[in-house]
């Protein structure tokens, strides 16, 4: 199986796992004299061997992950630092747009707020960050279909 076929098996059984618990959930309580209409200990069973079928398709997927090299390095380190990557542009950007948000004042007496932080030079970096993470996605991408 291909690594991209992997993920998207991956989704799929995610996808399983969270109709499952809402399955489990509709039917974890009826009213006095109705029927479940889904066997609960059927869904139990299907929960764990769903789950089980995810667990191992995630090792698998991980061991993949670290013994296929792209560039020089492994996967996993090229997917670790895209998710910080990703995580650091999030905030970034957050940060900087929260501190560009003009603020309206109703009269020369309302306090002024002003940006403390260079939001021009952390827009910048925002954006070579994104560039960054294009690349490096590119770079996974073209491994999960090899």
């Amino acid at each position: 199986m291909r690594l991209a076929e992997a993920l998207a098996e991956r989704k799929a059984l995610d996808a399983r796992l969270s109709s499952i618990e809402g399955r489990l959930r509709a039917n974890a309580r009826i009213q006095e004299g109705d029927a479940v209409s889904e066997d609960p200990e059927r869904l139990f069973a299907l929960l764990d061997s769903t789950a089980e079928e995810l667990r191992t398709l995630m090792v698998r997927i991980a061991r993949t992950n670290r013994e296929t090299v792209v560039d020089g390095r492994p996967l996993a380190d090229w997917i670790a630092e895209r998710d910080v990557s990703v995580r650091r542009f999030n905030i970034l950007s957050g940060v900087a747009d929260r501190a560009s948000e003009r603020i309206e004042r109703r009269s020369a007496d309302d306090v002024r707020v002003v940006p403390v932080i260079d939001v021009v030079a952390r827009k910048h970096e925002a954006d070579a960050l994104a560039a960054r993470i294009r690349g490096i996605d590119a770079r996974i991408q073209a491994a999960n279909w090899a």
